[in-house]
């Protein structure tokens, strides 16, 4: 069995504690704690706090395009579904935390793009890799006459993107799925349409 790298360990560890306590509440320390190892391990590692939250970031962001990548590229399913399905994903992963930990990169987005312009890039960037997947089950659902859809594909991934972050805002505020639901149905419709 293949030994578990320091470094994964505290990208692991410290990715959990920035999703549940945001960057500047997050300290080295925690991090270390979390993780298990004495603090200077994760100088020796990172250098910085911003290095470190950008590999993490990198992690989970990688994580969740393979994972829409693997739904959206699935055309044996309708498109409708594969919508479906992945609302009520992100719905399932924000109820299982309580409806307090939301998306790491909508969080993050909040509260670091005026103070790390480094890390602003990296989460724009999130968003367009995460755009793509959909944009091409939508585009491809469009031309076999799938949907009736006449928005650009593009423009309706950023949309359902858009609008997914603040579902999952709304349900971090009032610790529930109800405006996730909500935001689910809308889409349903207008791509049903």
């Amino acid at each position: 069995m293949p030994r578990v790298s320091m470094r994964d360990v505290l990208i692991e560890a410290g990715q959990k504690v920035l999703h549940e306590r945001g960057y500047a509440a997050t300290t080295v320390q925690d991090i270390a704690a979390v993780a298990g190892v004495p603090k200077g391990s994760f100088f020796n590692h990172f250098g910085t706090k911003e290095a470190f939250a950008a590999l993490a970031l990198e992690r989970y962001v990688s994580a969740r395009e393979a994972g829409l990548a693997g739904l959206m590229d699935n055309d044996g399913l309708p498109i409708l579904q594969r919508v479906t399905l992945l609302i009520d994903a992100v719905s399932n992963r924000v109820m299982a935390a309580g409806a307090r930990d939301g998306c790491l990169v909508g969080n993050l987005g909040i509260e670091v793009t005026g103070a790390s312009e480094p890390l602003r890039q990296q989460l724009s960037e999130a968003f367009r890799r995460w755009r793509a997947p959909l944009a091409g089950a939508l585009a491809r659902a469009q031309a076999r006459g799938e949907i009736a859809m006449t928005i650009e594909p593009a423009a309706m991934a950023d949309f359902i993107q858009n609008g997914l972050q603040g579902a999952m805002l709304r349900a971090k505020v009032d610790r529930t799925s109800a405006s996730i639901d909500q935001f689910k149905m809308i889409v349903l419709e207008l791509l049903g349409r």
